[in-house]
């Protein structure tokens, strides 16, 4: 048996992952359940673990930060991560971190759960998806499309993502992510949302919004500051662009501590 522990601040969450996945049926079985990233530490050391599903979004202890430290002390981990965001940056930066797969909290009732599972124990056994940094089950058709390039324009668009990233409150404009990529700007605005999955307005809109949700959890800043931060001249856009992509009002989400529910 693959024996699995469940990260997530939420207790519906992990509740809810607990009893709609076939867990036995394709090899598991849940030994534990943490409700934040330094209880999972604490049940690691005492528990031999083969993968951990974890929240990214966790007050303290991110999942980020649990990945870093748990792969530390345990490198024969697997971590699958858990995120309300089927966005391809947010989740690259976690198989970047060494994750080999994630689920979309909000998506469990569209997908095929048996196929999840034997997806995610085949990576247990077996390693990582053939793209490295890449999840094969991308956002939209973006699988299909990366294979139309080569391994050199897919690696530009991998350049220029991790550009995006490093200076995203520098106020990224898409032709110096262009330049970073080596490309024209009408044939890196093609090849970045076939590969991508998302048109690079909508990308670094999408992690501009990622990067305000942990602003507020980890700072006291006020709302005004932070979309002025992010390059949001105008607070009021700014929180309706929050609130399209998290459910969520910028204040309502620091007072809920970025929970969600299943």
């Amino acid at each position: 048996m693959i024996h699995a522990l469940i990260v997530d601040d939420e207790i519906y969450a992990r509740k809810g992952l607990i009893s709609v996945l076939p867990w036995e049926k394709h090899g598991f079985k849940v030994i534990g359940e943490a409700s934040s990233g330094e209880k999972a530490l604490e049940f690691l050391r005492s528990h031999p673990t083969d993968v951990v599903f974890t929240d990214l979004t966790m007050p303290g202890m991110s999942g980020f930060e649990l990945m870093k430290e748990a792969l530390k002390v345990h490198p024969e981990l697997k971590v699958v991560v858990l995120t309300c965001h089927q966005d391809f940056g947010f989740i690259q930066d976690a198989m970047r971190l060494g994750a080999i797969d994630y689920i979309v909290k909000t998506q469990l009732e569209k997908e095929k759960l048996g196929e999840v599972l034997e997806r995610i124990a085949a990576r247990v056994k077996h390693g990582h998806p053939a793209y490295p940094g890449y999840p094969d089950k991308a956002p939209d058709q973006s699988g299909e499309q990366r294979r139309k390039y080569s391994d050199e324009v897919v690696g530009s668009i991998r350049q220029a993502v991790k550009f995006i990233n490093e200076n995203l409150l520098e106020g990224i404009h898409q032709e110096e992510a262009a330049r970073a990529a080596n490309m024209s700007r009408g044939y890196f605005s093609a090849c970045f949302k076939d590969i991508v999955g998302t048109p690079f307005s909508d990308y670094v809109r999408s992690r501009k919004i990622q990067k305000a949700e942990e602003l507020l959890l980890r700072t006291t800043k006020p709302v005004y500051w932070i979309a002025d931060r992010l390059g949001f001249q105008d607070e009021k856009y700014f929180s309706k662009l929050f609130r399209e992509q998290t459910g969520r009002t910028p204040t309502e989400y620091r007072e809920q501590g970025g929970r969600s529910r299943l």
